[in-house]
């Protein structure tokens, strides 16, 4: 009978190890502590009730809420029947067998006088996600390059590095075009249960990204501003590297460059290159805080706030009746809502009053004229609904003189801004987007950073 009661506990104790594990590999950190504390728990109740089993795991397991959707997933998929974990397993074998057929192609198919290239997995995978007829102008660039001759004398190996600069390029520019639409990746793990909490939090992410932010329910919001941030940390990363990337002159100009080289049997002896970036642009957030309007404020803070963490030069304002600055108002943990009532409270303003842009616009000329300059990116959150449009248009335009671009994140769906007296009147002044969800807001900031 102690043998038995041993057994028993020591399958318990396999269970939890594994499935602490696949938590730790989804996000959250677990520590030895609350291990035992869940052996604990699961020891006294079994593992037969799946309700109580996930109850107790949850309560021993999972300290912040942002974390309690990932670990349903994997709660889910590390106790689904043999026979769907066989499934996953199969299917993720499929997956890894065609990933690799796939690379062993672009090994061949992506040579310099047969010899491979030096390109990352990444890189091949965006070859592999490209049209056949996008392939074939690589590979005849390829061919072109590796049977040229320079000066009548036939090229050797030495040429290699010159053309891998080239076709990273290419392939970089490929990638950057392709990004929306889902190009080929990595399986990754080789574990079908991991693999499966894997797409269903990407499913869920994507999801997430595409609901109107007013519809997002209160208890969602700790999981939806994790995700925020970490899509502002993913900008931010690319923000970064884009522009020390471009330091010091613009990026290969790959067209001009084959244009040049032809002459030379398709050999890149010459090279061109675009013209250099601007520098960085210096972000002004200005923030719509009227009551129809403070659920959206709050998620696109949140998204410029992450940034800030990253990019400098981000200075943010609010405003309703008059301008309302908030740099240095923000503490952790503190919400939006309960950042801008505290700078109102100084100002003496109260919350759920007018909207009036004309107020804030001239406010910011007059009080902080150092921030509209050539380098500025001046980013405005609202629906455009205010008073006194007419002057808020006339000062809008003189401000886009004076400024590097102006954005307007619109949170009513375009089919609507006809409904709304002064967007045409704002149109000229400004490039406005619709971004009523994530995914709106994802895809404007990363075509304009």
């Amino acid at each position: 009978m102690e043998n038995n009661n041993e057994t028993r506990v020591s399958e318990l104790d396999r269970h939890i190890i594994e499935f602490v594990q696949l938590l730790r590999t989804v996000g959250l950190k677990v520590s030895p502590s609350e291990i035992s504390d869940a052996m604990e728990g699961i020891s006294l109740i079994g593992l037969v009730d799946r309700d109580r089993v996930e109850g107790v795991l949850q309560a021993t397991l999972v300290k912040d809420i942002q974390h309690v959707s990932a670990f349903k997933e994997a709660f889910r998929a590390y106790f689904a029947t043999l026979e769907q974990k066989e499934a996953w397993q199969k299917e993720v074998a499929q997956k890894a067998t065609q990933w690799n057929e796939q690379m062993e192609r672009t090994r061949q198919d992506l040579r310099f006088q047969e010899n491979e290239l030096d390109i990352t997995e990444e890189q091949r995978a965006v070859y592999a996600s490209l049209p056949e007829e996008d392939k074939q102008r690589l590979r005849d660039f390829l061919e072109k390059s590796s049977n040229g001759t320079r000066s009548g004398v036939p090229v050797d190996r030495s040429y290699q590095p010159m053309v891998e600069r080239v076709l990273r390029g290419s392939l970089e520019y490929w990638r950057k075009k392709l990004n929306e639409d889902d190009p080929i990746l990595s399986p990754g793990s080789t574990d079908g249960v991991f693999s499966e909490v894997e797409r269903a939090l990407r499913e869920r992410e994507v999801e997430v990204l595409g609901r109107d932010l007013k519809k997002i329910s209160h208890e969602e919001w700790p999981e939806v501003i994790r995700l925020i941030r970490r899509l502002s940390q993913r900008l931010a990363s690319q923000v970064t590297r884009r522009y020390r990337a471009d330091r010091r002159r613009g990026g290969l100009d790959m067209r001009s460059t084959l244009r040049r080289n032809l002459r030379y049997g398709g050999v890149l002896v010459e090279r061109s290159y675009r013209s250099r970036r601007k520098g960085r642009p210096k972000v002004i957030l200005l923030c719509d805080i009227s009551g129809s309007m403070l659920k959206y404020t709050e998620f696109i803070w949140q998204f410029v706030y992450g940034l800030s963490a990253v990019v400098s030069g981000i200075k943010t304002f609010a405003f309703g009746e008059t301008l309302i600055p908030l740099n240095g108002k923000f503490k952790k943990g503190q919400t939006f809502e309960a950042m801008v009532k505290e700078a109102l409270l100084v100002t003496g303003k109260e919350w759920g009053g007018g909207t009036n842009l004309a107020n804030a616009l001239e406010g910011m000329q007059k009080k902080f004229p150092d921030t509209l300059s050539k380098q500025t990116l001046l980013l405005i959150v609202s629906d455009a609904q205010t008073l006194e449009g007419e002057k808020a248009a006339a000062l809008l335009s003189e401000i886009h003189r004076h400024v590097r671009q102006v954005l307007w994140l619109n949170t009513l769906p375009e089919r609507r801004w006809q409904e709304t007296p002064y967007v045409k009147a704002f149109l000229p002044s400004c490039q406005m987007y619709e971004c009523y969800t994530l995914g709106h807001l994802t895809q404007i900031l990363s075509k304009q950073f």
